[in-house]
């Protein structure tokens, strides 16, 4: 370690004493705050959490203690406290862009776009110089026309009750599971085809917990790619 490292962690051993000390005395007051992100620096961040939540039980609506919660959550893969925390962040503090595009990241992520947009578009309220938000949110405008343009064409060749829609019959006798393997499960992901890749998952596996096992790594990396498209980049 050198010189400037070991006088860091000092001053980190020295602030995270003194604001222990401050919350001893005055356990309502925001420094937990300031505790937290020393934790954090540290790498104590099991013990940042406990911090956290603690404080907000005094300090509910302390919007940096929430952020940096939810941004904890989402760093460990919490994916539904990460977005319950950020959504609270945006209550409070409806321009804060870093909040919203976590958020509308995460509803990408499962394929709710309209969600996604809308998250964006309430900060580009805020935001209206940022080129990088519009693009965002174009981007989704454009997802979202694609399905619309795929939907509407599907219901153009087999309107219900059609007699060609009435003859198409599904032969699931022709289906062998063998066909099925964890190498074209990869390329589905690989392609971004993620409801395929879940279609191979689902026949490949019996076993339930291979199973959950598969589904959270396609998941995992469905998120992963989310991540670079959106610039918060990979989580492994």
């Amino acid at each position: 370690m050198c010189q400037k490292e070991y006088e860091e962690d000092n001053e980190l051993v020295v602030l995270e004493q003194k604001y222990e000390k401050i919350l001893s005395l005055e356990p309502e007051s925001n420094t937990f705050c300031l505790l937290a992100d020393v934790l954090c620096k540290q790498g104590k961040v099991d013990k940042a959490v406990g911090v956290l939540i603690r404080g907000l039980g005094y300090n509910k609506n302390n919007v940096t203690a929430r952020f940096l919660l939810g941004k904890i959550y989402y760093d460990r893969w919490l994916i539904e406290q990460a977005k319950k925390e950020m959504e609270k962040v945006l209550e409070l503090a409806p321009d804060n862009l870093e909040a919203a595009k976590l958020v509308s990241q995460i509803y990408r992520s499962e394929d709710k776009l309209n969600e996604a947009l809308e998250i964006l578009n309430s900060a580009y309220v805020f935001h209206r110089n940022d080129k990088n938000l519009l693009q965002d949110i174009n981007e989704i405008k454009n997802q979202l026309s694609k399905i619309e343009v795929t939907l509407s064409g599907q219901a153009f060749e087999t309107p219900v009750g059609s007699r060609k829609a009435n003859k198409i019959e599904i032969d699931d006798s022709a289906v062998n599971k063998e066909v099925y393997t964890q190498t074209m499960a990869n390329l589905y992901m690989e392609q971004g085809q993620y409801d395929k890749a879940r279609e191979v998952i689902d026949k490949i596996y019996s076993d339930e917990a291979e199973r959950t096992s598969a589904f959270e790594k396609l998941e995992k990396t469905k998120l992963n790619k989310m991540n670079l498209t959106a610039g918060f980049g990979s989580k492994e």
